[in-house]
């Protein structure tokens, strides 16, 4: 590095950084080195990029040495190198260490920081199933922090951890009073998402509905969570139109799991409904290629119904799929 004329820590955490990301861990080990051995004065990011390397590598005694090392020195460790130590310790098992670490963090927060590192705090609190540690920190949060988007998403996704639906539906509510100018149907998608797990699909469909009284446009996938709840409490109808309403209202490109899209076709197929199952497909398209999985569900659809089905083979041909084993055996109706 002296010979590359650096002797700043701000070009050695460059390069360790850049080591870091390419997993090059014990060249971050070399240049942490070099800057002792030079006389370079290492700052609060060069010993969170020591702690890094150490962590990547699941070196927990290491990751103590450098610990016992700098901490008495306050200003090369803050918040956040405790936190990622107490993560590491939390992997090991070491849960005592974690808790230790994690008070650490917890003094070291300043009010730039804050909103960060207390939805943090949050989440590992909770991972550690210490549930009054999360609500203490959450009612700090609160007291240090104005109310935002990120602040009600971390406290939802920690209640929905903690199995807490209800609690999780009281502080949306608490987030609408709160943070009336946002229009983020993510942390409503939360709570619909977890009343549709537990079959709840009507509670559901209330909050969407009255998020929509309240002027707030329900996302594409708000929809298809809905079409999971009707599917998982038998409604096949109703699944199938929130299916449909999902695909329709999306706007660009969507990365989704096709079950849902597939569950309806499989209806339309047992319908023998072709019109429908195109219909869907068409939908689809504007957003995602067809699969072998969709284009095999409308031919069996085609199949059942009698319709004929060379000209649905040439635009799977078309689309790169080639017949294979499974698109012969429902021809022969197997």
């Amino acid at each position: 590095m002296e010979e590359m004329g650096i002797k700043s820590a701000y070009a050695y955490n460059v390069m360790m950084k850049l080591y870091l990301e390419t997993g090059q861990l014990e060249r971050v080990h070399d240049m942490f080195r070099d800057m002792e051995e030079k006389g370079v004065e290492p700052d609060v990011f060069s010993v969170d990029n020591l702690l890094a390397a150490y962590i990547a590598a699941d070196d927990v005694e290491g990751l103590m040495k450098v610990l016992n090392k700098v901490n008495p020195h306050q200003k090369l460790l803050n918040w956040h190198g405790h936190a990622s130590a107490a993560k590491a310790f939390m992997k090991a098992g070491m849960q005592t260490r974690a808790l230790m670490a994690l008070l650490e963090a917890e003094r070291r927060i300043t009010p730039k920081n804050g909103r960060v590192a207390y939805g943090f705090l949050l989440h590992t609190y909770t991972e550690l199933g210490m549930y009054p540690e999360a609500e203490r920190i959450w009612r700090f949060y609160k007291s240090k922090v104005p109310p935002c988007n990120s602040m009600y998403l971390c406290r939802i996704t920690v209640l929905l951890k903690m199995n807490d639906i209800e609690g999780a539906n009281k502080a949306l509510k608490e987030w609408e009073t709160k943070c009336v100018s946002y229009n983020d149907f993510r942390l409503t998608n939360l709570v619909v998402d977890a009343y549709c797990k537990e079959g709840l699909v009507e509670k559901a469909v209330a909050l969407v509905d009255e998020a929509i009284e309240k002027g707030r446009t329900p996302y594409a996938n708000t929809w298809y969570r809905l079409a999971g709840g009707f599917f998982k409490t038998g409604q096949v109808l109703k699944a199938v139109d929130m299916t449909r309403k999902a695909l329709a209202s999306a706007t660009h490109p969507w990365k989704l799991d096709l079950t849902y899209v597939l569950m309806s076709l499989n209806h339309f197929m047992d319908q023998k409904d072709v019109e429908a199952a195109e219909e869907m497909a068409s939908l689809l398209q504007k957003l995602v290629p067809l699969t072998r999985d969709v284009y095999h569900c409308l031919l069996k659809t085609y199949v059942r119904a009698g319709k004929p089905v060379s000209d649905l083979l040439d635009r799977m041909n078309k689309d790169g799929l080639e017949a294979d084993e499974e698109t012969d055996k429902i021809l022969t109706g197997e």
